[in-house]
C-alpha cells in the first residue's frame, strides 16, 4: 500500500506518547495497541481531527530513579499520522502509525487532556549532494548483504531500493529495517545532516556485514511512499 508522508493539517501542537526504548522513524510503520485511559482519549481525539500523534522517547532513567510522572522525555520526536485503525469494543484501539515528520519539542503547555501536549517545530532534512553512484551502489548493497542473510527481501522494498529515492527517506528506511538500539535510533531521528545519517549507516553496516545481529523479527515492517 502507498502511504504518503504529507501533513497539510499540523498546527505545530502535538499530542504526545512517550514511550521507554521505541523510536519512531519517517517512513515506518508502527502498530501501536491503545489501553490506557489517557491513550485512548489521545486517539479518539486523534480520529476525530487530524490523525496525528507525536512518538517521543522517555529518557533513560538511573538504576536508582523512581518513575514519577510526568517522565522527562527526548527533545526530538516523531510525528506520525494513523493511517489504519480499529476500534475495539471495550474502548480499546489498534492502529497503524506512520512516522512522517521529525519533530523538535519547543515546550509543553498545560492541557484539560489526560495526556501530554507540546508545543513543535518540523525538523526538515538538511539535503546533501547525492554521493557517487558506487557509493549508493556499496551502501544499498550492504543493507541487502544484512538483511537477505535471515530472510528474503519483500517485493516492495526491493522496488524502493532500486528506485531513485530521495537519500534522507533512503537513510530512514534503512536505519529502520536495521533494527538498531533505541539510543543510536534516536541520535539518527535527531539528526537532520542527510550526509551525517548516511556515514553513521556505512559504519553500521560495514560492521553488521562482518558480524550480523540477530533480532527476532528482522526485517520491521516499513512504508513504500
Amino acid at each position: 500500500m502507498d502511504y504518503h508522508l504529507d501533513i497539510p493539517n499540523f498546527s505545530n501542537r502535538c499530542r504526545l506518547f512517550p514511550l521507554p526504548g521505541l523510536v519512531l522513524l519517517p517512513h515506518a510503520l508502527l502498530p501501536l495497541h491503545i489501553f490506557e485511559s489517557r491513550y485512548r482519549q489521545m486517539t479518539r481525539d486523534a480520529l476525530d481531527g487530524d490523525q496525528l500523534i507525536a512518538m517521543v522517547q522517555i529518557r533513560p532513567a538511573r538504576p536508582d530513579s523512581p518513575w514519577t510522572e510526568p517522565v522527562p522525555i527526548m527533545d526530538v520526536a516523531c510525528l506520525g499520522r494513523i493511517v489504519r485503525h480499529e476500534r475495539l469494543p471495550d474502548g480499546r484501539f489498534n492502529i497503524l502509525l506512520l512516522g512522517c515528520k521529525r519533530l523538535g519539542l519547543v515546550r509543553e503547555f498545560p492541557t484539560d487532556k489526560d495526556y501530554r501536549v507540546a508545543e513543535a517545530r518540523i525538523i526538515e532534512d538538511v539535503e546533501t549532494p547525492e554521493p557517487t553512484p558506487a557509493r549508493r551502489r556499496v551502501l544499498i548493497e550492504r543493507f541487502r548483504a544484512v538483511c537477505e542473510r535471515r530472510q528474503p527481501l519483500d517485493v516492495d522494498l526491493v522496488q524502493l531500493l532500486e528506485s531513485p529515492i530521495r537519500l534522507g527517506s533512503l537513510a530512514d528506511v534503512i536505519a529502520h529495517a536495521l533494527g538498531l538500539p533505541p539510543m543510536l535510533k534516536q541520535g539518527l531521528l535527531a539528526e537532520p545532516s542527510v550526509a551525517a545519517r548516511l556515514t553513521v549507516l556505512e559504519s553500521v553496516l560495514e560492521r553488521l556485514v562482518e558480524k550480523p545481529p540477530s533480532p527476532p523479527d528482522f526485517p520491521p515492517p516499513f512504508s513504500l511512499n
